[in-house]
C-alpha cells in the first residue's frame, strides 16, 4: 500500500477488537507449515519463507490502516502453525492464544481510507474468503469509489486502497532455525500468485487510478525500502520516465535522507484473465538500483513484508487473489 506519498505503517497489530472464535474444525486434512522445512535437495533450493504458503489457513486479522485498529479476523485454523516462534505479545487483539502463547495472525486483510461503515456496502469496499479451508482460498478485494461522493455532494477523489498483507516477522514472515531473520540478501528473492481483476464503470477522478500491485518491503540501514510492482493500469494514472512511474529518491519530503521507493511496470494483468503473476524481486532490485540508493541489496535488509494492493480513485476495481508465496532460493 505503498504508491501514496506517506510512510508506511508496518507493525502488530494495535489493541481493538478481539478476532473471531477460535477452534473450529479444518474442513480439509492438511499438513502443518509450521514444520522445518524438507531436507530433500529440491525443497532446499527455493525455501518459503512464509508459514502459510499458498494461503490455506483461515488465520487472519482485518485493519484498518488509518485508524490503527483490528476490527475483524478469523482464527480457526491457527492451530495448524502453532509455533514457539510465533509467539509475540504483541498480537494479544488478534484473540488466539496457543500452549506456547499469544500468536499473530499468519496474514491479514488491511485497508486505507475507507471506514468501517462502507463495509459490503455501494460505494465502500469488501474482503473476502472464499473455499475450503487446506487449499488454497480465494482472497477477494472489492474497492468502489467510482461514485463516492464527499459531505458537499462532490466526487470524491481520495485514495483508497484494499490489501492482502504477509507481514508480520516471526508469525507471518519466517524466521531461520537459529531465529535469525530472513534478509533480501540471503538468495533470490520471489514472489507469485494467481490474480484475476476486472474494473467496472470507468474514471469519474482527474487521475485515473485503479491499480494492482505486487508490494515488497525491506528494512535497511537507511530505512524501510519499498519496491512497488504494477500489474494492472487501464487508466495509465502516471506517465512512466524509463519504466519508473514514481520514486521518492530516497528522501523525505523535506529533503532528509530515508528508505528508497520506487513504483514500476511488471508483469500485466489482462481484465477478467485468471494469470499467474511471477515476481523476482533480485532482479528487480537490481535493475532499479539507482532509485534504491545504488545498494538496491544491503547485506544486511531483513525482509518485512509481501502485500497484494488493490488502490483506486474514483474507480470501482475488484481483485481475485491466490496461491501466494514468497520464497528464497
Amino acid at each position: 500500500m505503498k504508491t501514496r506519498r506517506r510512510k508506511k505503517h508496518i507493525g502488530a497489530i494495535t489493541a481493538v477488537a478481539a478476532a473471531a472464535a477460535a477452534g473450529a474444525a479444518l474442513l480439509i486434512p492438511f499438513q502443518s507449515s509450521a514444520t522445518e522445512e524438507s531436507k530433500s535437495p529440491a525443497a532446499a533450493t527455493a525455501k518459503s519463507v512464509v508459514y502459510d504458503p499458498g494461503v490455506k489457513l483461515r488465520c487472519y486479522a482485518v485493519s484498518d490502516e488509518v485508524g490503527g485498529r483490528q476490527y475483524g479476523g478469523d482464527s480457526r485454523d491457527c492451530g495448524a502453525i502453532d509455533n514457539k516462534s510465533r509467539v509475540d505479545s504483541k498480537c494479544a487483539s488478534f484473540g488466539y492464544k496457543s500452549k506456547h502463547g499469544v500468536e499473530c495472525p499468519a496474514w491479514r486483510f488491511v485497508t486505507y481510507n475507507w471506514g468501517e461503515s462502507k463495509l459490503r456496502k455501494y460505494p465502500g469496499y469488501d474482503h473476502q474468503v472464499q473455499g475450503p479451508s487446506g487449499s488454497p482460498l480465494k482472497l477477494v478485494l472489492q474497492n468502489n469509489s467510482k461514485n463516492l461522493r464527499d459531505s458537499s455532494g462532490k466526487q470524491n477523489c481520495e485514495l483508497k486502497e484494499v490489501a492482502f498483507s504477509h507481514e508480520y516477522i516471526g508469525s507471518s514472515i519466517k524466521r531461520k532455525a537459529d531465529g535469525s531473520l530472513y534478509h533480501f540478501s540471503d538468495g533470490r528473492v520471489k514472489a507469485s500468485f494467481d490474480a484475476l481483476v476486472e474494473q467496472t464503470g470507468g474514471f469519474s477522478c482527474r487521475e485515473k487510478r485503479a491499480i494492482l500491485t505486487t508490494d515488497f518491503i525491506y528494512k535497511t540501514a537507511r530505512g524501510t525500502n519499498l519496491i512497488s510492482v504494477v500489474h494492472f493500469d487501464p487508466g495509465s494514472f502516471m506517465k512512466p520516465n524509463n519504466g519508473v512511474l514514481w520514486t521518492n529518491k530516497c528522501q523525505t519530503s523535506e529533503g532528509k535522507p530515508t528508505g528508497c521507493r520506487v513504483t514500476v511496470y511488471g508483469q500485466r494483468l489482462q481484465p477478467g484473465k485468471k494469470t499467474r503473476i511471477d515476481i523476482d524481486f533480485t532482479e528487480v532490485a537490481k535493475k532499479y538500483a539507482k532509485y534504491l540508493g545504488n545498494d538496491p541489496i544491503p547485506a544486511k535488509s531483513h525482509i518485512e513484508a509481501l502485500q497484494v494492493v488493490n488502490s483506486a480513485k474514483g474507480a470501482d476495481l475488484k481483485a481475485e487473489v491466490s496461491n501466494v508465496d514468497l520464497t528464497v532460493k
